[in-house]
């Protein structure tokens, strides 16, 4: 093969291999996915951010409500590179998720939304880059006339999606909450850990300055006992009985030493004792977490009047399906769980078929809707979205158009997708 047949087969390769380039369209619609996702995670009662897919910034700061036009001031004080032009998908993909969000500006419940950007983006189409120009210039194509099909309207792509997709993109939505709550468990529980131990560290270093304390007073009064013997003139002839009362003192003196020793000995003893009995306590409650059995069935569609006068379950029986929830803190995590209504605790009621997975709206009686609309941020923005969930001015009653989804893990219920209600 000769030196022009090589440069011609290279230059063919070179241009037949498609180059992917970031639009600045392209770059705008990554940008308003990765402050959508931030926004939702950075403020519990940005639910009405879930059904709306912004292509750009403006489009996205057009729906924001107060609270979200603060957060968004964080997200918009990181500085974005001028080069995207020259990125191709996995580096743009690579930035929006893992770069961005090192930013020590970002509020760190935000930077949870990582997993959810990364399959967004990674959804998207990237521009492949516009070819070099050559030296022979082709003569441009004739243009073909229109058909009626081409001037109809271009259906956008987002709209055009088939309901599988959509349906695998809330999937892949749903595990990618569920995987930030396990995170967010995870880390809480290495913290507890860490402060535990921190506490067993100082209780035994208060204890060993105790004992010491301890140790350096009877030197203290032994020596002092000593030098006052001394000074008397008996600090040699007190054993040949000359003096009964100063052999009376160090008898004693010698009696209170022991005695302060014993008892030293007896904390260092009980310290241990406390030590294996902690341990102890802690592997038993681990066996216990681990072993929690998942709450059994209750008849379905129990009415609250009927599950408070329902019998206890014996050892036998079934645990019910019908699950009372306290409210939801920001992490996702349902505070307390009851079989029975517990008013003033209880907000909403779970359905459950094998105690693993299960759906929970708001209880539909007056004590529980009156206590959630006058406080709606603490009782409902956990579990609940809705267009304004503080507006409840004038409202008498929460009417759930979907009920929410919740998962059974690590001892406790947690959200898995918010139920969607309306006020009346």
């Amino acid at each position: 093969m000769t030196l022009r047949n090589t440069i011609a087969a290279l230059s063919i390769l070179a241009f037949g291999i498609p180059v992917q380039a970031v639009t600045d369209r392209e770059m705008e619609q990554a940008k308003a996915i990765a402050a959508q996702a931030y926004l939702r995670y950075a403020n519990d009662g940005s639910g009405y951010l879930d059904d709306f897919k912004a292509s750009s910034m403006s489009e996205l700061e057009g729906k924001l409500k107060t609270k979200e036009k603060e957060n968004i001031k964080a997200f918009k004080s990181v500085k974005i590179p001028s080069d995207y032009a020259s990125w191709d998908k996995t580096k743009l993909i690579e930035f929006w998720s893992v770069t961005f969000f090192t930013s020590p500006n970002l509020a760190e419940k935000g930077k949870i939304a990582k997993s959810r950007v990364k399959s967004r983006i990674s959804a998207m189409t990237i521009s492949e880059a516009p070819a070099q120009d050559t030296k022979e210039e082709k003569p441009a194509p004739e243009p073909k006339p229109a058909t009626p099909a081409e001037t109809e309207d271009v259906v956008p792509a987002d709209d055009a999606m088939p309901s599988a997709e959509q349906a695998i993109e809330k999937q892949e939505e749903i595990l990618a909450d569920q995987n930030a709550i396990a995170e967010d468990a995870q880390a809480r529980e290495v913290k507890r850990d860490n402060g535990n131990t921190i506490w067993y560290v100082i209780a035994l270093v208060l204890l060993i300055a105790c004992v010491a304390a301890l140790v350096v007073f009877a030197v203290k009064v032994m020596k002092k006992q000593s030098n006052a013997l001394e000074s008397d003139g008996y600090g040699e002839n007190h054993s040949s009985g000359t003096s009964p009362e100063i052999l009376a003192a160090l008898k004693s003196a010698e009696k209170d030493n022991n005695r302060l020793i014993e008892s030293i000995e007896k904390l260092r003893a009980e310290n241990v004792s406390l030590k294996r009995e902690n341990e102890k306590l802690r592997l038993e409650l681990e066996k216990i977490r681990s072993c929690q059995p998942a709450p059994t069935r209750e008849r379905r569609g129990a009415r609250p009047e009927e599950s408070a006068k329902a019998p206890a379950a014996t050892n036998s029986q079934k645990m019910p399906n019908v699950i009372y929830l306290g409210r939801a803190n920001a992490k996702g995590l349902f505070v307390r769980a009851d079989r029975k209504l517990v008013v003033g605790s209880s907000v909403f009621i779970l359905d459950t078929r094998d105690g693993l997975v299960g759906t929970f709206h708001v209880i539909d009686i007056p004590e529980v809707v009156d206590m959630a609309l006058d406080h709606p941020l603490e009782y409902l923005a956990g579990g609940c979205m809705t267009k304004d969930i503080e507006d409840t001015e004038g409202a008498s009653s929460i009417i759930t158009e979907n009920s929410g989804t919740a998962i059974f893990e690590d001892g406790c219920w947690k959200v898995l997708r918010k139920s969607k209600i309306r006020y009346e």
